[in-house]
C-alpha cells in the first residue's frame, strides 16, 4: 500500500531528523522515495532561481545515505509560490502512496500549530500524509532539533468512529497491522451521548469487537477501547499514557459538510499529539 512516498523537504533545522525517519519505512513497505524541494517564490520572499543547481546538489547529497539503506530515490526541486499545492501537484505525477511532512512550519515557534505548508497539504490531499513530529533538541533553542519517530509501527493507536469515512483509514490499519507489534484501537463516546443512550455504548462495543477480530485476522495483534470525554483530548491523553510510537486517523469525520474539510478531531490530534500522525483521507 505504501510502496512510494514523496518527502518533502524545507531546509530548516527540521530537514537532518526526517531524513533520519525514512529508512524506518521500508518496515511500512516503501521501497521508492522522491525528495523534493519547492523553491518558494514570490514579491518579497522565495530562494532565487539562480541557485537552482545548488539546491538539486543538496538534494541529491540528502539522497545518498537513503540509497544506501536500499532505498530507491529520485529528487525533484520545484519553485512555486504556493509549495503546498506544487508537493500536491508532484505526489499525483509521481503516483506516490504516502505524503511525509515534518510538522513544523518554518518559525518552530509554537507546539501547538502545524507549519502553513504542512496544514495546507492534508487539507487537500487525497493521499496518506505521515505528519513526523519534530521537536527542538535543546530548551530556548531552533538550532537544532529531533524527530520523535522511533519504531513507528511497535505500537500504533488507530482512532475511529467506525462511520463511512473512516474505512480508509481503517484499511491503512489492516495493512501496518501484520508488520506492527500491536494495535491499540480507541473510539471516544462524546458525554451527551454517553448519557443520552446506553444503546450508542453498546453498539460501539460491537462495532470494536468486530474490528479488533478483523485485525487480529489480518495478522495483527489488537485490542479495543471506549473512552469518554472530548475525542482529540482523550486521544491524546490515552497515546501519552500508552507511549504510542504512532496515531492513525481518519481525515474526515462523520458530520462533514464540505467533502474536503479536515475533520475537526484529526486537526486538533495534528497539532497536539507529540508524536508521527498518519491522516488518512
Amino acid at each position: 500500500m505504501f510502496s512510494k512516498a514523496l518527502v518533502a523537504l524545507d531546509l530548516t533545522p527540521a530537514e537532518q531528523p526526517i531524513l533520519d525517519c525514512l529508512p524506518a519505512l521500508r518496515a511500512w513497505g516503501v521501497q521508492h522515495v522522491v525528495l523534493t524541494h519547492v523553491m518558494q517564490i514570490g514579491y518579497t520572499q522565495g530562494v532565487p532561481l539562480a541557485h537552482e543547481e545548488e539546491y538539486a546538489a543538496w538534494l541529491e547529497k540528502c539522497a545518498l545515505p537513503l540509497r544506501n539503506t536500499g532505498l530507491t530515490v529520485d529528487v525533484r526541486l520545484r519553485a512555486s509560490g504556493v509549495p503546498a499545492d506544487e508537493i500536491l501537484a508532484l505526489a499525483g505525477e509521481a503516483g506516490v502512496k504516502l505524503i511525509v511532512l515534518g510538522s513544523r512550519g518554518q518559525n518552530m515557534l509554537s507546539k501547538l500549530f502545524l507549519g502553513s505548508v504542512a496544514r495546507a497539504v492534508i487539507h487537500d490531499t487525497n493521499v496518506p500524509v505521515l505528519l513526523e513530529w519534530i521537536e527542538p533538541s535543546a530548551a530556548a533553542t531552533r538550532a537544532r532539533c529531533e524527530a520523535v519517530c522511533t519504531d513507528t509501527l511497535r505500537r500504533i493507536l488507530f482512532a475511529t468512529d467506525f462511520s463511512e469515512q473512516a474505512k480508509a483509514a481503517e484499511k491503512a490499519v489492516l495493512e501496518l497491522a501484520p508488520r506492527a507489534t500491536q494495535v491499540d484501537c480507541v473510539h471516544v463516546l462524546a458525554a451527551d451521548q454517553h448519557e443520552a443512550a446506553a444503546a450508542a455504548e453498546t453498539s460501539a462495543q460491537a462495532a470494536m469487537a468486530d474490528l479488533v477480530e478483523r485485525i487480529n485476522a489480518a495478522g495483527g495483534q489488537a485490542s479495543g477501547t471506549l473512552l469518554q470525554g472530548r475525542p482529540s483530548s482523550e486521544i491524546a491523553r490515552y497515546a501519552a499514557s500508552q507511549d504510542i510510537s504512532m496515531i492513525v486517523v481518519g481525515k474526515r469525520g462523520q458530520n462533514l459538510i464540505a467533502s474536503l474539510v479536515i475533520g475537526s478531531t484529526a486537526t486538533k490530534l495534528c497539532e497536539i499529539a507529540g508524536r508521527p500522525v498518519l491522516m488518512v483521507p
